[in-house]
């Protein structure tokens, strides 16, 4: 279908923008039951008050919020969800340091609260407000594990002691999405340190194995759930028989070793797989070249391994293949390679940059499972694992792009259409993929939960706010 652009107010339009942005307020007040109460077992400080528009098939007077006073002005709301803990993550500030607070997504229950964790040093241009540099610690999901695991991390400096200079890091730190209790420590806890003293562009990316933190300048260190450090920084990988520098912009820990792509020489998408595991040659969608062959100038006739990762969620990545009409993508699976679903389209890549991320970049919005794990979303595509299909949004003539956020287990994804506010509001059928422009005030969903849906957004105030809204029944 085509979403035709519709009129908003200005306030709404900033409503949408700070919901998609997670921007928020400079209050240096802390929220949450790290100063409010409750503490781990009681549901304190997490009364519903906001009424936000959200779409039909969530009820917006039943579920829970909680405010994120101490956020600075434009920095993205920490948290996460664990899809099979059914908990949601969110980190709040004391004057000890920074507080993981777990809570059940279904009743906002608490489930356990961290000792407070220290990240490290700001620097200078992170402390530096208009710089649009990441100043706050962000969680992420390490899922496809019979445990799941929440990563605290945060960018800055750290040295050894005052007789070594500052170098750059990425701090880590681990809690069980399904843990209880009160004071919980970390697992584990690392520092991918730069063996350069900066990186250059960095990236964080998840996946089973942990975090690997990546940069332009050939960086490439894991920090695993337990918290070892392994810097392979100068190592090669061997992918399809060739020897590569692993892809800085695509590089997941899985549980067997790192999975990337190949090098892209001669135009080709220069294959991908895991290191000393499955390979793309021998994982190749049904009727797609597994190594292309093309005639180029100066050098012959050359093969070159199909397909190229764009993005990860959970144990699977996404890769698109080359063919002779206009691309398909497929998800596979991280331990084997298997193919899994297939869309007729291209899928966007995803940024794992260390950034604040932009309203407008929809490659920013990362891969998202269902909570039930059936479908995958990213970008305009939706994928069912289930049955093996996949579909595309309708990228026909004037029709706005479409930038899918997350997907319900009843295969009822949401997003926004359009790359320039206002943003339409969309929900898409991830069996048929089927548009519906949604009213114009309506909040679609940041995540989704057992149960519920997540959303960060303003509210109406000055205040960031995450309010998760029970599903109707």
């Amino acid at each position: 279908m085509r979403i035709r652009t519709t009129g908003t107010s200005i306030l709404l339009a900033g409503a949408l923008l700070c919901t998609l942005s997670a921007c928020s307020s400079d209050s240096e007040a802390t929220g949450g039951d790290a100063s409010g109460g409750g503490g781990a077992g009681g549901t304190g400080g997490a009364a519903l008050t906001s009424r936000i528009a959200a779409p039909a098939a969530f009820d917006a007077a039943k579920g829970w919020e909680v405010e994120a006073q101490w956020l600075p002005q434009g920095q993205p709301l920490p948290y996460a969800v664990s899809r099979k803990a059914g908990t949601v993550a969110f980190l709040d500030k004391t004057g000890q340091g920074y507080v993981l607070n777990v809570r059940e997504a279904a009743s906002g229950k608490v489930l356990s609260t961290s000792k407070p964790w220290q990240g490290p040093k700001l620097a200078e241009n992170q402390a530096d407000e208009q710089s649009g540099a990441l100043a706050v610690p962000q969680i992420a999901l390490i899922s496809g594990q019979d445990r799941e695991y929440f990563a605290v991390w945060a960018r800055g400096e750290a040295r050894k002691d005052e007789l070594h200079e500052y170098k750059e890091v990425v701090a880590v730190a681990f809690y069980p999405a399904d843990a209880s209790g009160k004071d919980l420590a970390p697992v584990g806890t690392g520092n991918a340190e730069a063996p350069d003293g900066d990186f250059d562009r960095p990236s964080v990316l998840p996946g089973p194995g942990g975090l690997v933190v990546t940069s332009y300048g050939g960086d490439n260190i894991v920090v695993s759930v337990d918290g070892k450090v392994s810097d392979t920084s100068d190592a090669k990988v061997t992918l399809n028989g060739e020897s590569a520098d692993p892809d800085y912009l695509m590089s997941f820990p899985s549980p067997k070793g790192l999975v990337t792509n190949g090098d892209d020489r001669f135009g080709g998408d220069g294959g991908f797989g895991a290191e000393g595991g499955w390979q793309s040659t021998h994982v190749a969608p049904p009727g797609v070249e597994a190594v292309r062959k093309e005639e180029s100038v100066g050098s012959g006739m050359t093969e070159t391994p199909n397909g190229r990762i764009a993005g990860a969620a959970g144990n699977y990545v996404i890769a698109n293949w080359l063919t002779a009409g206009d691309g398909l993508s497929a998800v596979h699976d991280l331990s084997t390679g298997a193919v899994r679903s297939t869309a007729p389209c291209r899928t966007e890549d995803t940024e794992y940059a260390i950034r604040i991320p932009g309203p407008r970049n929809s490659a920013g919005v990362k891969p998202a499972l269902s909570p039930n794990g059936r479908f995958l979303v990213k970008g305009g595509n939706a994928f069912d694992l289930k049955t093996g299909k996949g579909t595309c949004t309708d990228s026909g003539e004037d029709a706005k792009k479409i930038t899918l956020r997350t997907v319900g287990d009843d295969g009822t994804a949401y997003g926004t259409a359009g790359e320039e506010p206002p943003l339409t509001p969309v929900s898409v059928s991830a069996t048929t993929g089927a548009a519906t422009s949604l009213p114009e005030a309506t909040v679609v969903p940041d995540a989704m939960a057992t149960g519920a849906g997540v959303f960060v957004t303003y509210a109406g105030t000055d205040i960031m706010r995450l309010i998760v809204l029970d599903l109707k029944h």
